[in-house]
């Protein structure tokens, strides 16, 4: 087969994700990468690059197969993956600051400066990003808390972060370069926040321009299914520092509950010396710990209290406190947690009884002292490394239920031992229309442990209680997450949502592009279906 200038065949006959706990089967013959086109200028390139998209996709009705565009392989689902073809994009990684001329005039009217946005291809990764932003005094302006998947996966999944005031990835883009088939590609963003000028989508080749808020919050968490996202716009700010305040073990006492349920930070200080009255200094991030098997609820036992992390956002300088490189031992993933959880598989009955001592011994070994601190993003979310199997779950929850959640979760962990630990991030709610994080302000409960029959026992568990008790939660696209079905993703986001989600991926795609870009998980979660005809208006 002759391809084309920019794709070689990649076989692969099956593909484990990069946490090792799903693999899933592909049809060789269908697995591609894309390189760097052989052309003279970085234009020609680009355009060839769209070019190569619609042949992938042209393959794909042709041959019908369905294709998937391959991430860094971060999501412990199969959210990102397809049973057709993977397609490697992680050598596309053009990227350029745009210049005023490639900025619509009433983003710079309203005090925006062009400086502040970036343009990148798809392949480049969070730490790329990081890279080629800071020798520029400039930085990204949320990541996942940690920086190796690819921007187009953390994106599409809806990857959160803990930035309280300003939400995840989702929120720092502006613009989309979409290829949505064979014979068609689009620059989409949104009417109410216009940003590229005709010069830059001229540049890219675009004929299609869509300003649309509608398909643009949807096309934000897809999964990929939108079409080959190529390009992808952000914004940016100044480089800036995040200084760490934290504590190992704060009482679960009234401060910690209203820091949950008001983000209210005045109760914390005899723990953390906080700067709230310094206006250079703002609240960004804010992560809280726990061990359910040392979790004193009623915050009588400061020795079974939570850890907790604030992470103000300040003015870079060059002289600052820097966090301390990481120390070698345990973290959470080492392959020492899917050794013990074989152990545990096999017990029976049995390995309940090892849970608590088991993670009583891990727990304080996977944190660091880095109270005084600071860094950039890249120095302080640089969490590039998975070693070894591990199982990550993630509710979100409105941040007022967190005290009646954990009172839940603490009580099941009597009966049935949760081998790891929680996590709690906050995070601003997101406009994307299935964006995980669609609470105002949404607690991301994360379940973080050893893979096995133990820790998907107790997350059924957790997910059926909250569906007992009338809890409205969400799960991450991109973690652990077997019990979706199409009921349980309407009652998350609700009708209205879902059928706009699903109406704007029919605008966007015709029927044989939308059957090249559906996957089985899809299929799970009826997002695979047409929309429901909205009702004729009234004359």
């Amino acid at each position: 087969m002759n391809l084309p200038n920019g794709i070689e065949a990649h076989p692969m006959a099956e593909w484990t994700n990069r946490h090792e706990n799903f693999t899933q089967r592909l049809t060789s013959s269908a697995c591609f990468k894309l390189r760097i086109p052989n052309l003279p200028t970085s234009q020609e390139q680009y355009r060839q690059t769209t070019a190569n998209f619609q042949w992938l996709i042209r393959y794909g009705i042709d041959h019908n197969v369905r294709l998937r565009a391959l991430g860094k392989g971060w999501s412990f689902s199969e959210v990102a993956v397809t049973d057709g073809g993977l397609v490697d994009t992680m050598a596309l990684r053009q990227s350029f600051a745009l210049k005023p001329a490639m900025v619509a005039p009433a983003y710079q009217t309203a005090g925006r400066t062009a400086d502040n946005l970036f343009f990148t291809e798809c392949g480049m990764s969070i730490v790329g990003l990081e890279q080629q932003l800071e020798p520029r005094n400039k930085s990204i302006r949320a990541s996942g808390a940690s920086n190796g998947q690819s921007i187009a996966g953390a994106l599409s999944t809806g990857t959160h972060g803990g930035a309280f005031r300003f939400g995840a990835v989702p929120e720092t883009v502006v613009g989309l370069h979409l290829v949505t088939g064979a014979n068609k590609h689009v620059w989409l963003e949104r009417a109410s926040y216009p940003v590229a000028s005709a010069k830059f989508t001229d540049w890219l080749g675009v004929t299609e321009v869509c300003r649309d808020d509608e398909l643009f919050n949807a096309a934000l968490v897809s999964f990929g299914s939108f079409g080959f996202i190529h390009g992808v716009l952000l914004e940016v700010e100044p480089l800036f520092l995040l200084e760490d305040f934290s504590a190992y073990r704060v009482p679960y006492g009234p401060a910690v509950q209203r820091l949950m349920t008001h983000l209210d930070l005045t109760g914390l200080h005899p723990w953390l010396p906080l700067p709230l009255t310094d206006s250079t200094r703002q609240p960004y991030h804010l992560t809280i710990i726990i061990n359910p098997h040392q979790f004193d609820v009623t915050g009588a036992n400061p020795g079974h209290g939570v850890f907790v992390q604030l992470l103000f956002k300040a003015p870079y300088r060059p002289n600052y406190p820097r966090r301390p490189s990481p120390a070698p031992g345990f973290t959470y993933g080492d392959s020492t947690l899917g050794l013990i959880e074989t152990v545990l598989d096999h017990l029976g009955n049995l390995s309940a009884a090892l849970v608590p001592a088991l993670v009583n011994r891990l727990y304080p070994l996977a944190f660091e002292n880095t109270n005084g601190t600071a860094g950039t993003m890249s120095e302080t979310f640089d969490n590039t490394n998975i070693r070894g199997k591990a199982a990550s779950a993630a509710i979100g929850i409105a941040n007022h239920e967190v005290p009646r959640v954990l009172a839940e979760i603490q009580a099941l962990n009597k009966h049935t031992p949760f081998p790891g630990v929680l996590g709690l991030r906050f995070v601003k709610g997101t406009r994307a229309t299935l964006g995980f994080t669609r609470f105002p302000v949404t607690a991301v409960l994360e379940f973080d442990g050893v893979e096995g029959k133990t820790t998907r026992k107790f997350l059924e568990r957790i997910w059926a209680r909250l569906e007992e008790l009338g809890i409205a939660f969400t799960l991450h696209w991109g973690k652990i997450n077997f019990n979706l079905t199409p009921a349980l993703v309407r009652r998350m986001y609700g009708n209205a949502a879902v059928n706009q989600w699903l109406g704007c991926r029919q605008r966007l795609l015709d029927a044989p592009t939308r059957r090249v870009f559906t996957n089985p998980f899809m299929e799970r979660c009826g997002l695979d279906q047409d929309p429901a005809p909205r009702p004729n208006p009234v004359v």
